[in-house]
C-alpha cells in the first residue's frame, strides 16, 4: 500500500480562503471559551477585558475580507457546527466586552441616582431654612445649604 499525497488545496488563493476560514474558527472558539471563563469567574476582568477586546477587532477586521466568501457568520456556524452562542452575542451584537457593556449602564445609573439624592438632600434642607425664616447669611444652617446646594447639587461631567 502506497501512501499517496492528498491536496486540500488547488492554488494558494483556494489555499488563503482555508486559512482564513481556520483564522475565523479559531477566532469564534476562542470567543466562546474566554466568555465561558468569564461567566465562570476563572478570568479576572483586568484579563478578560483585553483578551475580548482583541478578538473583537480580530473578527471585525478578518470577516470584512471575508465578506465576499462568508457572507453570514451563522451560516459558517451552522457549516461547521459549531455552537457558540456567547461568541456569537459577542461578536456579532454587542461588538464590546462584557465589562464594557455592562460597565457603562450601572455606573451612569449609580451616578445619576446618587447626584438626585443629594439635590433633594440639599433642596429639602433649604425648604426647612425657608419655612423656619432662616434667611440670614450669617446663620450656619442656610449658608451651609446654599453654599451644598450649589457645589454638590452640580451635574458632574463624566469622563
Amino acid at each position: 500500500m502506497a501512501i499517496s499525497e492528498v491536496k486540500l488545496w488547488s492554488d494558494k488563493r483556494e489555499r488563503e480562503m482555508f486559512d482564513n476560514y481556520a483564522d475565523l474558527f479559531a477566532i469564534i472558539k476562542t470567543t466562546e471559551k474566554l466568555e465561558k471563563a468569564y461567566v465562570r469567574d476563572v478570568i479576572p476582568p483586568a484579563e478578560y477585558e483585553p483578551a475580548c477586546t482583541k478578538l473583537i477587532a480580530q473578527f471585525k477586521t478578518l470577516w470584512s475580507s471575508l465578506k465576499d466568501t462568508v457572507p453570514d457568520v451563522e451560516r459558517f456556524m451552522n457549516t461547521y457546527k459549531m455552537d457558540c452562542p456567547a461568541a456569537l452575542n459577542r461578536l456579532l451584537v454587542s461588538g464590546v466586552p462584557a465589562t464594557v457593556e455592562h460597565k457603562g449602564a450601572s455606573s451612569s445609573e449609580s451616578g445619576s441616582a446618587v447626584a438626585v439624592a443629594e439635590c433633594v438632600q440639599h433642596y429639602i434642607t433649604a425648604m426647612d431654612s425657608l419655612k423656619l425664616n432662616m434667611v440670614a447669611v450669617d446663620q450656619k444652617s442656610s449658608s451651609e445649604a446654599l453654599t451644598g446646594s450649589l457645589e454638590k447639587g452640580k451635574i458632574k461631567e463624566r469622563k
